[in-house]
């Protein structure tokens, strides 16, 4: 009983500090550039806070993703969510009276119900999803090595969705904003609309789960049964992989679009926040590369695991999500594109200098960090991984984004370009680009047999 009520506590005090930072950052004069991000650490040090009591959920919508794909018992479930709908009532009624204004979710400018509703439930299942992949999955939590990296991956979510999709829907995600900002406003419809959209988002991140994480519903199984399950020798089947690469390539592409189409003032570091969420949680399955660069230098690398026939498949998957992604982030903004060329007044070989430039960077980073442990510690792997690469794009996204547009990725090219070519735009920096960007990953590859010369001498198994 005990632990049960502090687990509830737990619950009610993170959501209660998350949906009060969503009210003040809104109503108290921050500034759009800092909103996403001061909600996105808000969560993740809530998490960090509150993981190892309660599994830091502070989302119904989490909580519910958690129950379908049997992480948390119906009881557990119902009791988390009753906690934090009354946590995000009182934190909503705190900081109106303390605003004197209201705030509510509902579709902004001239969007409606439904293109407010697909980036909902798009990124609410990208948040539970992660929640599950990072938070639960058997094979990044073994017991004598658990990840320490699970609240920064749930956190910087919102950042990814709060720039991407802020400007159509608000950027709610949690069932817990929506209510307890919508009585306070009297809009209680938009309230239970809302609602709708996350739970189903909660439904696609549980199928999302099961799709990439088959094996810990064979280890379920198996206790039922009563045989003891060994995940030491496991390794996820093509398939799986396969929807590991179109999974996070297409959300990272899709928020790369969304926030260019939006005019974010933070596209750089938004698609960043996305690419590291879905390499953390997405890595150990596929090894998260949701780029043909990356593919082509782990290919040459020889070091990740992955054959080149693996390697092709992934690449016609990346470029298929990223002109899906494309073609849903077109269509969310009326069939409105962009154009994928060099920025004036820049010319045409700057961009391509500096498209190879960040590509290489973004792929020797993938190398140094991800398919070999990196820093020499007692740990099996390192944690920071993710986060390294992501903030690669950071670097890449804003150095080149004003000269080239900062693709850096054949996947986001294709995913840029081919929805513009409808709207008469050229295809040939497309192409361009994709031999530019391919290139930056093979010059990764021949440096990293270089400068990581030692890691041929001995034999050492792959992180993924």
């Amino acid at each position: 009983m005990s632990e049960t009520l502090a687990a509830l506590l737990a619950e009610f005090v993170g959501t209660f500090m998350l949906v009060f930072t969503v009210g003040c950052t809104s109503l108290l004069g921050t500034s759009s550039s800092w909103t996403p991000l001061a909600v996105a650490s808000t969560l993740m040090v809530m998490i960090y806070c509150f993981g190892n009591v309660s599994g830091g959920h502070l989302n119904p919508c989490v909580s519910l993703a958690c129950g379908l794909a049997s992480k948390l018992n119906w009881m557990m479930v119902a009791s988390y969510i009753l906690v934090q709908l009354v946590a995000g009532i009182i934190a909503a009624a705190c900081f109106c009276t303390l605003a004197g204004a209201t705030l509510s979710a509902s579709p902004k400018g001239d969007f409606t119900w439904f293109e407010a509703g697909v980036v909902e439930i798009l990124y609410t299942a990208m948040l539970a999803f992660v929640v599950l992949s990072v938070g639960t999955a058997y094979r990044q939590n073994p017991s004598d090595n658990p990840n320490q990296f699970y609240a920064l991956a749930i956190g910087f979510v919102i950042a990814a969705g709060g720039f991407a999709a802020g400007g159509i829907s608000g950027g709610a995600f949690n069932p817990a904003i929506v209510l307890g900002t919508n009585l306070m406003s009297g809009k209680i419809g938009w309230a239970f609309i809302y609602t709708i959209y996350e739970v189903i988002g909660s439904f696609l991140a549980a199928a999302l789960f099961r799709l990439t994480r088959p094996e810990d519903f064979m280890v379920r199984q198996m206790e039922k049964s009563g045989h003891k399950a060994y995940l030491e020798g496991y390794k996820p089947s093509l398939p799986t992989k396969l929807a590991s690469e179109f999974i996070g390539t297409f959300m990272l592409v899709l928020t790369v679009g969304l926030n260019v189409l939006g005019k974010s003032p933070s596209i750089a570091f938004s698609a960043a926040s996305c690419l590291m969420c879905m390499i953390y949680a997405l890595g150990d399955v596929s090894g998260g590369h949701f780029n043909p660069a990356v593919t082509l230098a782990v290919v040459v690398s020889r070091k990740g695991g992955c054959s080149p026939t693996t390697g092709l498949a992934y690449v016609f998957f990346q470029i298929l999500a990223g002109i899906v992604a494309g073609i849903v982030y077109a269509g969310l903004h009326g069939t409105r594109t962009f154009d994928l060329v060099p920025k004036a007044p820049y010319t045409s070989a700057a961009a391509h200098i500096l498209e190879f430039l960040f590509t290489f960077v973004i792929a020797i980073t993938v190398l140094g960090t991800a398919v070999v442990k990196g820093i020499n510690t007692r740990l099996s792997r390192n944690y920071y991984f993710a986060l390294a690469i992501g903030f690669s794009v950071v670097a890449g996204g804003t150095a080149a984004g004003d000269v080239s547009g900062g693709s850096l990725n054949p996947a986001v090219s294709w995913g840029i370009a081919i929805p513009n070519s409808l709207n008469s735009g050229t295809l040939l920096y497309m192409f361009t680009f994709t031999v530019i960007e391919l290139a930056g990953g093979l010059a990764a590859a021949l440096v990293f047999q270089v400068t990581h010369a030692k890691q041929y001498r001995v034999k050492e198994r792959p992180l993924y």
